[in-house]
């Protein structure tokens, strides 16, 4: 397999281009100034320093991708001939979207279909059910059924709005044998499966789950295999910034022998670069701290965990370049339990990365969407809402592990028309945490009168403001 990627002497010298890493431009290189400026670089005679670039913060790249989304100009190459992606959910407000070179996003597609036959993760035989989100600017069904159709698979576009009966009925009608969607969405079908009498559960013959954008609890995965028997759950890990690029194969790294509810996903270095870092790299709110700004970091050892930096070798347009993905994890070497099962010609060039997930300190997920704290907290300071303190809670129904989220109030107590109304308020908090009609049953929003409607802390009796009762 040869992927059709990029050097990282031509990532490094086109970032220098883009306003991404340097403010005073004003638009990204065009395709054809890619290519010229590419042509005018010989790279003998150039000596790139790699661990010199700066780190690449997400508030500094949003920063640049607002002011580019909302620049017309004909001139502004950003928004031209640009794949786009949803990301920034649970703001609350207009969607932001990522642009993508789209010749450089299907290229990533053939790529990571390429890829993910290569690890053993689907077979020609394989027929898949696909319930990712499609719609309301989300490109997940799309996205994941082209992907698993290059990786030789035969794929059904169920989407999201297909109601957990019909999922079932396709399930048996068709012969499906492989579930994908969302962590959140294959819990959901499990749990309708989980209530069909024994005599038609047989009639179900899945043998493997392939979810993808928030990770499942081992309470979730126990309840898949007790509903499903021994069914292989395998991921596939990607974002809006740098598209889908690893993908978790029990086969290949015995995923589930990691603690601390960690995850072992596979990458192709040919495709992606990681590093970590250490944590202490990035102050409460999320920026840098003092001696990190002037001093360039060094990256923490093979294994050791920090934060997730990525440098994509399939992103040229627009690049991403030693990117702060806001996760926590360490990177390793392949197994050699996996050496029959990937040639000794690939081999040497796929890592795996332990991931732990979300750097907990500035965001966390909720059916699908990452809600940063930072937004929150600002929602929650609005003087016409009349909060004077607020807790969310994660946990699961007691019938299944979906996961729910509580959201615990306490307003001012008055009457005079001053603070917005609470029809409103709620209406309001339900659109910001992004409620549809499929997780409205795993969204509460609760009313207290006084403190002790809160949980607090054993030791100072302080209101926590977030608890995870799942992870």
């Amino acid at each position: 397999m040869t992927p059709k990627s990029f050097s990282l002497e031509e990532v490094l010298a086109i970032a220098p281009l883009h306003p991404f890493y340097d403010a005073r431009v004003e638009y990204p290189p065009s395709a054809e100034d890619v290519k010229r400026h590419l042509q005018s670089v010989v790279k003998d005679e150039r000596s790139v320093n790699f661990l010199s670039q700066p780190l690449l913060l997400k508030k500094s790249i949003y920063t640049a991708v607002d002011r580019l989304l909302n620049d017309a100009s004909l001139q502004n190459t950003y928004r031209q001939s640009s794949y786009l992606s949803i990301t920034g959910g649970g703001s609350g407000s207009v969607p932001m979207l990522f642009a993508v070179d789209v010749h450089e996003n299907r290229q990533q597609r053939i790529q990571m279909g390429k890829f993910i036959r290569l690890c053993g993760l689907v077979s020609p035989g394989d027929w898949i059910l696909s319930t990712h989100v499609s719609g309301g600017f989300y490109r997940s069904l799309d996205l994941m059924t082209e992907i698993l159709e290059n990786a030789g698979a035969t794929v059904l576009s169920g989407g999201n709005s297909m109601p957990p009966s019909e999922v079932i009925q396709t399930l048996k009608h068709y012969h499906v044998n492989v579930l994908t969607g969302d962590g959140s969405q294959v819990i959901q079908v499990v749990y309708h499966i989980s209530m069909l009498s024994p005599a038609d559960r047989t009639c179900i013959k899945l043998n493997k789950i392939i979810y993808t954008s928030e990770p499942l609890a081992n309470t979730q995965r126990a309840f898949i295999r007790a509903t499903l028997g021994e069914v292989k759950i395998c991921s596939v890990l990607g974002s809006a910034e740098a598209g889908p690029w690893a993908i978790s194969n029990p086969d290949l790294t015995g995923e589930e022998d990691c603690s601390g509810g960690a995850t072992d996903f596979v990458f192709d270095t040919r495709s992606m670069l990681i590093e970590t870092f250490s944590t202490s790299l990035l102050d409460a709110q999320g920026q840098f701290t003092s001696d990190s700004s002037c001093n360039p970091p060094s990256p923490l050892p093979p294994g050791q965990a920090g934060l997730v930096v990525q440098t994509s070798l399939q992103r040229l347009r627009n690049p991403l370049v030693r990117y702060n993905t806001g996760d926590i994890g360490s990177v390793g070497a392949l197994p050699e339990s996996a050496k029959d099962l990937v040639p000794d010609s690939e081999r040497q060039y796929i890592r795996v990365l332990r991931m732990q997930g979300r750097d907990r300190r500035f965001s966390f997920k909720w059916y699908g969407v990452y809600i940063e704290f930072e937004n929150v907290k600002a929602l929650m300071q609005k003087r016409e809402w009349g909060i004077l303190q607020w807790q969310i809670i994660l946990d699961c129904l007691p019938s299944s592990p979906q996961v729910t989220l509580e959201l615990r109030l306490l307003r001012v107590p008055t009457d005079n028309g001053e603070f917005l109304p609470e029809e409103d308020l709620i209406g309001t908090l339900r659109n910001f945490f992004l409620v549809l009609p499929e997780n409205e049953h795993l969204f509460q929003i609760t009313l207290v009168k006084n403190l002790s409607g809160f949980e607090r802390s054993s030791t100072a009796g302080k209101v926590i403001t977030f608890i995870d009762r799942v992870h």
